[in-house]
C-alpha cells in the first residue's frame, strides 16, 4: 500500500510541475535553550503549517508536499516536535515542563523567527489536533482555515478514556523515559495536555473542513461511534465547518486517499485572503481533480484483490471487532499468495487475537520460513 502511495503522489506531481524552482529551507531554529527543526517550502500567498500525529515527525507529510505546493503555490511548513525527528529538547528538569503549552512556546518562537505566524492555514492529524486547537485558541485572527484529519478532538478524550489509555501506556512510557524522551514526555503529559486544550475553546470564526476516517483506529464499536459522534457535534457548532467521512480510509487518511486530502487542502486554502478568485488555483485544482479522479481509478484497478487489498480489508475487519470474518480474508490471502511471508504473518496475527495460540505459532513459524528477516514473527514465537 505505501508503495501504491507514494507512487500516486509521484506521478501526480509530475502533471503539476512548480513554475521555477521553490526554495527549500531546512533548518534549526533556536527557541529558547534548544532548536527545533522546520523544513519549508517556500509559497505565495497564506502559508500552511502542519501538525503531525503523536510519535510522527515532519517526514510523515512528505508525499503530500510535492503534489501541495504544485496545486496550491502556497509556502509549505512542517516541523518535528521537541524530542521528535532532528528536534532538540529543552533543557527543563521537570516532566510537567515538557507539556503542550512549552511545545506551543516553541513553535511560536520559531514561526516568528522564520517570519511566520501573522497568517497562516493549519493541518493537523491525529495528536497534532490537539496543537491545532490550541494554536487557534491563541491565534485566532492569524488562523485562516483549520483541515483536521481524523484528529484528536477534547469531547472524545473524557477523564474515562484518559483514565484507561494511561493504564494501556504505562509499560511504554516506563520504557520511553530511557528509549525515547519525546514520546515519554509526549504520553506522560497527555492528560494535561487535554486539560489546557480543553480551556482553549475552538475558535468560530475560524472556517474547518473535518475528514473523518470510515475505519476506526481503535477495535472497538463503542469507541468509534464515540469518535464520529465527537466529530459530528464539532462541525454541528459553527455553520463553517463542514464533516466529511473519508469512506474506505483508515486513520492516516492522507495515506489511503492523498487526492482527497489534497483536494480537501486546497479548497479549504482557495477560501483565505487573496485566493477566492484565483483563477490560476481554480484550474490547477480542477486539472488536479480530473487527473487524480482518473489515476485512482487505473491504481484500483492494479490494486483489486492484490495481496495489500486482501490484508487492508482483513484488518478492516478486524478493528470493526468482525475477528472471524477478518481470519476468512486472511487465510484467503495464504492461499492466493502462498510465498508471501507477509500474508502467514497477518494470518497469525489475526489468530492471535482470537486466542488461538496454536495456530498463531504454526503460521509465525510459516512466515519466517518465507521470509527470515521477519523480526516481528520471531519476537512474537519467543514469547508464545
Amino acid at each position: 500500500m505505501t508503495r501504491y502511495v507514494f507512487a500516486f503522489l509521484s506521478c501526480l506531481a509530475l502533471l503539476f510541475p512548480r513554475s521555477g524552482q521553490a526554495q527549500t529551507i531546512d533548518t534549526l531554529v533556536d527557541v529558547g535553550g534548544y532548536r527545533l527543526h522546520f523544513h519549508i517550502i517556500n509559497g505565495k500567498g497564506v502559508p500552511i503549517l502542519f501538525e503531525a500525529g503523536g510519535g510522527d515527525d515532519a517526514r510523515v507529510w512528505q508525499p503530500l508536499l510535492e503534489p501541495l505546493a504544485a496545486v496550491t503555490g502556497a509556502t509549505l511548513i512542517t516541523y518535528d516536535r521537541a524530542g521528535f525527528g532532528k528536534s532538540e529538547l529543552s533543557k527543563e528538569p521537570a516532566d510537567a515542563q515538557h507539556g503542550i503549552l512549552s511545545g506551543m512556546q516553541g513553535l511560536e518562537v520559531g514561526l516568528k523567527k522564520l517570519g511566520y505566524g501573522n497568517e497562516l492555514m493549519l493541518v493537523a492529524h491525529s495528536y497534532g489536533g490537539l496543537y491545532a486547537t490550541l494554536y487557534a485558541a491563541r491565534h485566532p485572527k492569524a488562523v485562516q482555515a483549520v483541515v483536521l484529519l481524523d484528529a484528536m478532538l477534547p469531547c472524545f478524550a473524557t477523564n474515562e478514556f484518559l483514565a484507561g489509555m494511561m493504564q494501556d501506556m504505562q509499560a511504554d512510557i516506563e520504557q520511553n523515559k530511557t528509549g525515547h524522551r519525546g514520546r515519554y514526555y509526549q504520553s506522560l503529559n497527555y492528560p494535561a495536555t487535554v486539560q489546557v486544550v480543553r480551556h482553549a475553546p475552538f475558535p468560530a470564526t475560524i472556517p474547518v473542513v473535518d475528514l473523518v476516517a470510515d475505519n476506526f483506529f481503535i477495535p472497538k464499536p463503542a469507541e468509534a461511534a464515540r469518535w464520529k459522534a465527537c466529530h459530528q457535534e464539532f462541525t454541528a457548532a459553527q455553520p463553517n465547518r463542514e464533516l466529511i467521512t473519508a469512506y474506505g480510509c483508515g486513520h492516516y487518511i492522507f495515506g489511503d486517499n492523498p487526492a482527497l486530502v489534497v483536494s480537501a487542502i486546497t479548497k479549504a486554502y482557495g477560501a483565505t485572503r487573496g485566493q477566492a478568485k484565483n483563477p490560476v488555483l481554480l484550474k490547477r485544482s480542477l486539472s488536479y481533480s480530473v487527473n487524480a479522479t482518473n489515476e485512482i481509478k487505473k491504481r484500483e484497478t492494479d490494486y483489486r484483490h492484490s495481496e495489500s487489498d486482501l490484508n487492508s480489508w482483513g484488518y478492516s475487519l478486524l478493528r470493526q471487532g468482525e475477528k472471524q470474518k477478518a481470519l476468512e480474508v486472511f487465510k484467503l490471502n495464504t492461499v492466493l499468495y502462498p510465498r508471501s511471508g507477509n500474508a502467514f504473518d497477518s494470518l497469525a496475527e489475526a489468530y492471535l487475537n482470537a486466542g488461538n495460540k496454536d495456530l498463531a505459532r504454526m503460521n509465525y513459524q510459516k512466515s519466517l520460513e518465507l521470509n527470515p528477516k521477519n523480526t516481528n514473527a520471531a519476537e512474537v514465537l519467543k514469547k508464545l
